[in-house]
């Protein structure tokens, strides 16, 4: 069975906010996109069991707001699966 893999762009983020998740993705020992996905998949698990996602977000942030304050909330540090 094949597993679908999707992609997303995500457009106007700032500098700042990137380069503070670079630093916090190599903090971790990962790349930014490894932890854009854990956040990313950490937020969309939380939605589906305790929210009302996307429309709790939309009503705490206002347009070209920056998320990660409301996304920190759900960040959980990444672990590398054991590929001994």
């Amino acid at each position: 069975m094949r597993r679908t893999v999707a992609s997303i762009t995500i457009r106007n983020l700032s500098q700042e906010t990137k380069e503070r998740l670079r630093l916090r993705a190599n903090q971790r020992g990962c790349s930014l996109e490894a932890l854009a996905r854990s956040i990313l998949d950490s937020a969309a698990e939380y939605t589906e069991k305790y929210s009302n996602f996307p429309l709790d977000l939309v009503s705490l942030v206002t347009p070209g707001e920056d998320i990660e304050p409301y996304l920190q909330e759900h960040d959980h540090p990444i672990t590398k699966p054991d590929l001994r």
